[in-house]
């Protein structure tokens, strides 16, 4: 038995409309333009991992992130619940940035510790929001 998924994402170009399907793997190609669909619609898509991310996890956060970075306009990256243990996570979430960017969407990651934000400096493609203040802590 075969299963195929796809998933699709339609993209405003200057002349109108251009869909992506996504196929196994994270291989996308062009699909057939569809006619009078209207604006595009946004999808913003939360991804909020869960605990230590090291070299052994990069790939596992790679693969979330190739594949909502292919079918979203928008990723929030909530990382209020994650430690980001190496640089490698950083490059896998800039090169996700990068994709998203290409194609006129956006990675913002949010809710970063000292530590994340420092690893995070470097990205070129990714946003990282300022840490929100608490009433006990300064701005």
């Amino acid at each position: 038995m075969t299963t195929t998924t796809t998933a699709t994402r339609t993209r405003r170009t200057g002349t109108g409309n251009a869909e992506l399907v996504l196929l196994p793997g994270g291989v996308g190609t062009p699909a057939p333009a569809r006619a009078g669909t209207g604006p595009e619609p946004w999808i913003t898509v939360n991804v909020r991992p869960t605990g230590s991310f090291g070299r052994d996890d990069v790939g596992r956060l790679r693969t979330l992130l190739d594949a909502v970075a292919a079918c979203a306009s928008i990723v929030v990256l909530d990382l209020r619940s994650a430690r980001l243990r190496s640089p490698h996570a950083a490059e896998v979430i800039d090169e996700a940035g990068a994709a998203l960017e290409a194609r006129g969407g956006c990675l913002l990651c949010v809710g970063a510790d000292a530590d994340a934000r420092a690893r995070l400096a470097g990205c070129r493609h990714a946003v990282v929001a300022a840490p929100e203040a608490s009433p006990s802590e300064p701005a």
